[in-house]
């Protein structure tokens, strides 16, 4: 159905009749051409832009109204009168407060907003060249905070809006792409077609998504047709990424030395000969991978109809050897008028992805033998097979020679009908799907030492994911004299349906079908299939009324029934309510002559998160274990029992939340700033509690404790310098956010999490009442024991207290050193402030823009120190090399016995300062003059580099990483890839 409402938009454009053609220039009022400027005819949808030279062409009649409008600049309004020249100057109003600001289900002036939204426009995001949008979000909006999980090709980010509510369950934004609430997946999104994201952050914003708008809402609108000349655009750039820095690890000899040492006898008699050997990490991440990408877009229309078409093509080589990500995508947005009460249109976007992942841990490169080659003599794939502990694949021939490649189609889009039924009162009729189905398809072959026994593992993985969406919505706008009034009601239905399964088989006898002929494996070594269904329905109301523009009220309103939860809290109701005042409307305060701009804001609203799979609030079955023996042969019957206890009271977490705002301009609006200060308790938390032993189980899922988040975020933006053909923009925010755990399920009021270190039990974190979620939890490290004589006159005792052992601090002062009694608190993964700064400084067709992103105050967790640094059979950081001895006493690094595997235990010594400034992002564009090129009506060339500067004092990769998803693992970096510094050239042209 979307495809033919694609299809019949465009068989609807009108000719035009009676027009003339209106040319001219379009300045600012230093006499600088102005390109990008809107150009439209006043009641139609008919319009054009300026080209880079600030030339204009349009077609009118002779006695319509042209409307000039560029953000940053008064729009300006000229009657035709019949003249075919018309040339133009526009005065600044920087950061005028007429822009429209999208929010949900809706729009609204930036003058009216009484919620808090951060927006980021087209022309910010294309700043960096990338393939993920979150990436060139990263540092942009106050409160913000985007980590990255990995630096794998379309590897996603963890993304955190006024920091983290929940324990247990989702703390992610919920995406809305063209109203398409839930949309899920950024790498399918092109982000050339993107024309603004905002980012709905205190309840008055986000109550409207009510179950789930707890953790913040980031709203992603893209580009739509303009009625005039049909426009062509098409983007190309290289890209070349290399990695940013590796770990100091030990060489050759070095190594060989320190396993001498370790085993305790002469594994290899002469060190020294050997070498710098093999750098592993040297041979797995390579330099200048290339990623090439191409947009081409066609837009345009007429009064009736507009349209906005979009191809890209994406190949991106990871730094990673053999990893590679493209993407084939393809958007139309339609719109289209019968008559001047109704109009329809569709958004619709195809995307192809193919993900050829690795296969190789950076925890197992780092820690290969650096004495064994890639290949042998004979130039085959060395194994490690020299002593008993570990026989392992080296890292290049797992890379190398398996297969692991995930296939995906996405079809996200909507149809909408929108009537007006009287005047400002319309009704609006959305569908929408959103339908992914992938396949993973792995290998891994016989030739390789680790499939010795299975010779040879093939699986495939299969998922269906499909979400239906319709909404009714009633939108109603009155003005009466001075008094504003609009109102929005709306009805909601989404189901969700999500189905995978997975096939495995081992034991084949040629490599020659890899995942392709599954049969040919002897043993069908696992099987499993899934399926699920969930389903919401939704009732909404939102009022606003503003009187003079001065005083504004905004409530809202959602009541969600959702299949999730249980049977006794199938619905709740999330309200809200937010005051505006624009005070600087105020008769007393424009006679201050001070402030263009000052408007105060205060909301309160409740929230949800449902932050569970489908049936948790069910007693579940399963087979796995359950297995008996039954009648007189004695037979082995497979049985079913429960694992999982039911709660039929399981509900939404909640979140309340309060909000101060203030908004201020000054000198014409050439400096503005916003201030706010929130503050969010959540209660119910979704967390499995411990349950009677005579019900069978330990624990159950259930609501008990809460978590609260407050914190004050600040944005500054201003015109420094504007004068002749040059002007420098800056723009500024900084956020803090404190976050605090009040309550929790167990009667201690703490429980101990994460475990660390291979073949270790020690535990690294903790959730304590009035510590913030993310606090690690171990011993104070010290230094370490230098001599006897210094143990004797501490007169302390315990694992590690002997020459060369680590020292700690004796924190319960027994004079013992206990790795349980002596922990506490050491660290803390959550940041004092974050924030970024840019600047743009152009002159005539130059412009320069370069961004930094900034976090202070928070703590990293080295889990990769705590797995590689340590006695065992794998290489390990170059600083043993100066471990202490009894003849190399005058050092602080512990000797060979102090980090056997034994003996690590979590301790400050792993948690490192998480601090750093980032040069995000450096661009410089040039405008080349095309004034006398008919066909062309602009180009662009551009050089630009991301990553390219950063101060820290981190010892790994990089500072700005996060182990997965999981929120009790935030801060935590177990050996992830390594961080990109990339460079890119690339030209835009406008046909």
């Amino acid at each position: 159905m979307l495809l033919l409402f694609a299809f019949i938009n465009f068989s609807s454009l009108d000719a035009q009749v009676k027009k003339i053609t209106v040319k001219g220039f379009v300045k600012d009022e230093t006499g600088l051409t102005l390109p990008g400027v809107g150009v439209s005819v006043k009641g139609t949808s008919f319009g054009t832009t300026t080209t880079s030279d600030g030339a204009y062409t349009i077609q009118a009649e002779p006695n319509q109204t042209l409307v000039f409008s560029f953000i940053g600049y008064q729009t300006k309004e000229v009657t035709v009168n019949a003249r075919t020249e018309i040339n133009i100057v526009l005065q600044s109003d920087v950061h005028s407060l007429d822009q429209v600001v999208v929010i949900g289900y809706g729009t609204v002036k930036k003058s009216d907003l009484t919620g808090s939204v951060g927006t980021i426009k087209a022309d910010e995001i294309k700043q960096t060249p990338t393939i993920r949008l979150d990436d060139a979000m990263r540092g942009k909006v106050a409160g913000l905070q985007i980590t990255p999980t990995s630096s794998a090709p379309g590897a996603a980010s963890t993304i955190r809006i006024r920091g983290s509510n929940s324990l247990q369950g989702n703390n992610e934004p919920l995406y809305v792409i063209d109203g398409f609430v839930g949309a899920g997946n950024l790498n399918d999104i092109n982000t050339a077609d993107i024309e603004s994201v905002e980012i709905l952050k205190d309840a008055s914003a986000t109550a409207i998504y009510g179950s789930r708008g707890s953790n913040g809402v980031i709203i992603i609108t893209t580009k739509k047709g303009k009625a005039g000349v049909t426009k062509i655009s098409y983007d190309t750039y290289a890209n070349f990424a290399s990695p940013t820095r590796f770990l100091n690890v030990m060489n050759a000899a070095q190594f060989a030395s320190w396993q001498n040492e370790v085993k305790g006898f002469l594994a290899y008699p002469n060190p020294e000969s050997l070498g710098a050997g093999t750098n592993y990490q040297k041979e797995i991440y390579k330099n200048n991978a290339l990623m090439m990408n191409h947009n081409l877009s066609v837009s345009g229309g007429n009064d009736k109809s507009i349209f906005y078409v979009s191809g890209n093509y994406l190949d991106q080589d990871g730094i990673h050897i053999e990893s590679n990500f493209k993407r084939y995508q393809f958007r139309v947005n339609t719109e289209n008028k019968i008559g001047e009460k109704f109009k329809f249109g569709t958004n619709l976007s195809l995307s192809r992805t193919i993900n050829k992942d690795k296969n190789t841990s950076a925890e197992d490169l780092i820690g290969w033998f650096p004495t064994i080659p890639v290949k042998d003599a004979n130039g085959n794939f060395t194994y490690q097979t020299q002593t008993t502990e570990l026989a392992s694949d080296n890292p290049v021939s797992v890379s190398v020679q398996s297969l692991n490649t995930t296939y995906a189609f996405r079809t996200i889009g909507n149809a909408y009908g929108e009537l007006e039924i009287l005047k400002g009162l319309k009704y609006k009729l959305n569908f929408g799907l959103n339908y992914n189905t992938g396949r993973t398809d792995q290998y891994l072959p016989t030739t390789l030492f680790s499939q010795t026994a299975n010779q040879g593992t093939a699986t495939i993985n299969n998922t269906e994911y499909t979400n239906l969406l319709i909404e009714n919505t009633l939108n109603y706008n009155k003005t009466i004299g001075d008094h504003s009034f609009s109102g929005l009601f709306g009805y909601t239905r989404q189901t969700i349906k999500n189905f995978n399964n997975s096939v495995q088989t081992t034991g084949f006898v040629t490599d020659a079908y890899a995942y392709n002929n599954l049969a040919a494996g002897v043993v069908r070594s696992d099987a499993t299939s899934n399926n699920t269904l969930e389903g919401l329905e939704s009732y909404l109301f939102r009022a606003n009324y503003s009187y003079k523009s001065k005083y504004l009220i905004t409530t809202s309103a959602r009541l969600d029934g959702s299949s999730v939860f249980a049977k006794n809290n199938k619905w709740g109701t999330f309200p809200s309510v937010a005051l505006a005042w624009n005070i600087g409307n105020e008769n007393f305060i424009r006679d201050l002559g001070t402030f263009d701009n000052l408007k105060l804001r205060a909301s309160y609203g409740e929230l949800g998160n449902p932050g569970v799979d489908p049936g948790a609030s069910l007693t579940k079955l399963a087979q796995n274990g359950n297995n008996y023996i039954l009648g007189a042969s004695q037979s082995l019957v497979a049985g079913i029992a429960a694992n999982t206890l039911g709660n039929d009271n399981l509900k939404w977490e909640t979140t309340k939340q309060y909000n101060y705002g203030i908004d201020v301009g000054f000198f014409k609006n050439r400096l503005s700033a916003s201030l706010d200060y929130y503050t969010k308790k959540t209660t119910n938390l979704l967390v499995n509690v411990p349950v009677l032993w005579l019900t069978g189980f330990q624990t159950s899922l259930s609501n008990f404790g809460s978590v609260s988040n407050k914190g004050f975020e600040v944005t500054i933006n201003s015109v420094n310098l504007d004068k002749g053909n040059f002007k420098w923009t800056t723009n500024f925010n900084i956020a803090t956010n404190k976050n605090k755990i009040l309550d929790l399920s167990d009667p201690t009021g703490k429980v101990l999490i994460n475990n660390i270190g291979r073949g270790s039990t020690s535990i690294s974190g903790i959730l304590q009442e009035g510590q913030p979620l993310g606090s690690f939890y171990g011993l104070v490290a010290n230094g370490i024991w230098h001599s006897q004589a210094e143990i004797d006159a501490s007169g302390l005792s315990g694992f590690s207290v002997f020459p060369g052992g680590r020292r700690y601090v004796d924190i319960d002062g027994d004079k013992v050193i206990n790795q349980t009694l002596d922990r506490q608190i050491i660290g803390n993964a959550n940041p004092k402030i974050f924030g970024g700064i840019g600047n743009t400084l152009s002159y005539k067709r130059l412009e320069l823009n370069f961004y930094f992103s900034f976090v202070q105050g928070n703590q990293i967790f080295n889990e990769t120190g705590s797995r590689i640094g340590v006695a065992f059979d794998n290489n390990t950081f170059a600083e043993f090399v100066n471990r202490w001895t009894p003849t190399n006493t005058n050092t602080n690094v512990p000797s060979v016995q102090a980090v056997q595997r034994s003996l690590t235990v979590s301790n400050s010594s792993y948690v490192e300062d998480g601090s750093f400034l980032r040069l995000r992002n450096v661009s410089l564009s040039y405008d080349l003059p095309v004034k006398n090129i008919k066909w062309l009506n602009g180009a662009q060339v551009y050089v630009s580099g991301t990553n390219v500067l950063l101060f820290d004092n981190y010892s790994g990769y990089d500072p700005e990483v996060n182990r997965g998803f999981n929120n009790t693992r935030r801060g935590y970096d177990l050996a992830q890839d390594p961080s990109t510094k990339s460079f890119t050239l690339g030209a835009r042209f406008n046909f």
